[in-house]
């Protein structure tokens, strides 16, 4: 079963400075994408209020923000999208250092300056949805940003983390110290005085990956972090221990999507 560990005050102090900041809906998601309900955070938008009273229409709510929710975890960044009502909404996912999800930080309820209110609706809801805040869907993009810089601190601080067991934290700390060598499962198991087939069975729970990918991974954000910190293709190649500089190239290309040579300077 997983569990959180939440720095309840900070992060309150953090949604509650975010809500007065933007003064729109902003709040979090966890990991089993329940709205966490013990943060200060705008209420809910009376026509969304409103709308959810039905029980039909509550559940197609529910069954949007799921959708989205599943997206922006592929994605891996901020999600600006149209809700099914039409209103602008926002999902910025948090991940570790573990590639493991944390859950998202929600923002939205907005109407989009160029859309106008279903022709369908009741001449309440179309009031309502007048009162709701107009944004263009560039400046929710912006504010998406804005979080996800936001959200990195709060991992970096682990402000919300996910508690591990003594032994994840030995074979984390293993590998960030050994990116350039050949790593093997043998190696991680006698480490931690377990079999290959713990290692086999518990890793990618602990991880969110198989120990390749998380190896791979975290070798890939190494090498863009000392790309962008000036340091050579060559180089950089060399250092975290891949064969020549086009065996590099190509997996950095297949995990970012880009070449090497677009984060230098």
């Amino acid at each position: 079963m997983l569990q959180y560990a939440i720095a309840a005050k900070e992060m309150d102090q953090i949604m509650s400075r975010l809500h007065r900041l933007f003064n729109i809906r902003i709040t979090f998601f966890d990991m089993r994408e329940h709205e966490l309900e013990y943060f200060h955070v705008k209420p809910m938008s009376p026509f969304c209020t409103a709308f959810r009273r039905n029980k039909k229409r509550a559940q197609r709510c529910i069954e949007c923000d799921r959708e989205h929710l599943k997206e922006a975890k592929r994605l891996r960044d901020v999600h600006i999208y149209h809700c099914h009502c039409g209103l602008i909404e926002g999902i910025i996912p948090l991940y570790d250092r573990r590639n493991i999800y944390l859950g998202a930080i929600v923002f939205g309820q907005l109407r989009d300056l160029q859309r106008k209110s279903y022709t369908g609706w009741p001449p309440a809801f179309k009031q309502l949805y007048r009162k709701l805040p107009v944004f263009a869907v560039e400046k929710a993009l912006d504010i998406g940003h804005v979080l996800k810089c936001v959200s990195k601190s709060i991992i970096d601080s682990e402000l919300i983390r996910y508690q591990t067991k003594p032994w994840v934290e030995e074979i984390e700390t293993y590998i960030e110290t050994r990116l350039t060598e050949k790593i093997m499962i043998d190696q991680l198991a006698e480490l931690i005085g377990k079999s290959p087939s713990f290692i086999a069975h518990h890793f990618k729970t602990e991880f969110g990956q198989t120990p390749q990918q998380y190896i791979i991974n975290r070798r890939m954000e190494e090498a863009r972090s000392m790309l962008e910190n000036g340091s050579n293709v060559q180089t950089t190649a060399e250092r975290l221990g891949f064969y020549d500089a086009f065996h590099f190239s190509k997996t950095f290309k297949r995990h970012w999507g880009f070449p090497p040579k677009q984060c230098l300077g």
